[in-house]
C-alpha cells in the first residue's frame, strides 16, 4: 500500500493516534483493507488540539461482518482507554477517532449498504449509508488517503444537502435532551452555525473556526454570538465547562437572530 504523508499531519499527538490506530485496524481486518481516507476537520487545516476528533474513512474491499465488528469496537475501545482517558502519547481531547468502515462501492455511490460505525459511544453494525451529506461533500473535496489505493467518493447533491442542513437547524432550536446541560453542544452548535452560514451564503465549506473568523470580521447580528465560541475552539473543549453558564445564555440570546440569519442564508423558508 501507499502512504501518503500531509503537512496537515504534523501535530504528534495526532501522527501518535493515528499510528497506533492504523497498525491495529492493519492487523485486524488484514487484506480486506484497502485503504483509509482521512476527512474532518484536519484536512480543512483546523486540527485543534483539545477540541477536534479525527474523521475517517476505512474503505474495504469486502463489508465487515457483525464479528469484524466486536473486533472493531474493541479497538475504539482500548483507544479511548489509552488517549482519551489515559493521555497517552500527549493527547487532549475529549475526542478520538470517529471511524466509518465501508466497502469502496458504498463510497462511490450514496446508497444504504451494510456497513460499521465506531467513535465516541456509537457502535453499529448494519445497513445504511454512514456518511452524511456533507461528510462525503468534505471527503471528495477535501479528504487525504493516509494510505492505500484512491477510490472515488460519490458527491451528494445540493438536495440532499440542504435536507442535512435543515434537519441540523431543527437541533439547534429544538435541542435535544441534555443539551442544554453540555458546554461541548453549546460551543459545538456555534461553530456549526458559522460554517453553515458561510456555506449557503458565501458557497463554501470552510473549516469552523475560519468560519467564525468571517463571520465575526463581517459583523453583523451574531458577531457578539461567535466570539465565545471562537475563543474556546482555541482554548480547548475543557476550558468549555468554565463557561458553561456564559456558553448557555449566548445560545439562549441567540436563538431567534440565528433563526432569521439561516432564512436570510436560505438554508430555511421564509414564513
Amino acid at each position: 500500500m501507499h502512504t501518503f504523508i500531509d503537512r496537515r499531519l504534523e501535530n504528534a499527538p495526532l501522527r501518535a493516534l493515528l499510528s497506533w490506530w492504523q497498525a491495529e485496524i492493519r492487523a485486524l481486518l488484514g487484506e480486506k483493507l484497502r485503504a483509509v481516507l482521512l476527512g474532518g476537520s484536519t484536512v480543512l487545516d483546523d486540527f485543534q488540539p483539545g477540541w477536534s476528533d479525527v474523521d475517517v474513512c476505512v474503505v474495504l474491499n469486502k463489508a465487515v461482518t457483525a464479528f469484524e465488528g466486536i473486533g472493531i469496537s474493541g479497538v475504539h475501545n482500548t483507544m479511548r482507554a489509552r488517549f482519551i482517558e489515559g493521555g497517552q502519547d500527549g493527547w487532549r481531547s475529549g475526542q478520538a477517532i470517529e471511524g466509518s468502515y465501508v466497502t469502496a462501492d458504498l463510497l462511490r455511490e450514496p446508497r444504504s449498504g451494510v456497513c460499521f460505525v465506531a467513535g465516541g459511544s456509537t457502535r453499529w453494525w448494519g445497513e445504511r449509508d454512514p456518511l452524511e451529506p456533507f461528510d462525503r461533500y468534505l471527503y471528495a473535496r477535501h479528504g487525504i488517503y493516509l494510505f492505500g489505493s484512491a477510490v472515488p467518493v460519490g458527491t451528494p447533491d445540493m438536495t440532499s444537502l440542504k435536507a442535512q442542513s435543515v434537519a441540523d437547524a431543527g437541533h439547534f432550536a429544538h435541542p435535544p435532551d441534555g443539551c442544554l446541560q453540555s458546554p461541548l453542544w453549546l460551543a459545538g452548535i456555534m461553530h456549526w452555525l458559522a460554517q453553515t452560514l458561510v456555506f449557503w451564503r458565501d458557497g463554501e465549506l470552510l473549516s469552523k473556526t475560519a468560519a467564525l473568523e468571517r463571520e465575526i470580521a463581517a459583523g453583523g447580528s451574531l458577531e457578539d454570538a461567535f466570539r465565545l465560541p471562537l475563543a474556546l475552539r482555541h482554548e480547548g473543549s475543557a476550558a468549555a465547562q468554565r463557561h458553561m453558564e456564559e456558553l448557555r445564555e449566548n445560545y439562549l440570546r441567540n436563538i431567534e437572530p440565528a433563526m432569521q440569519v439561516l432564512a436570510d442564508a436560505g438554508v430555511l423558508l421564509q414564513e
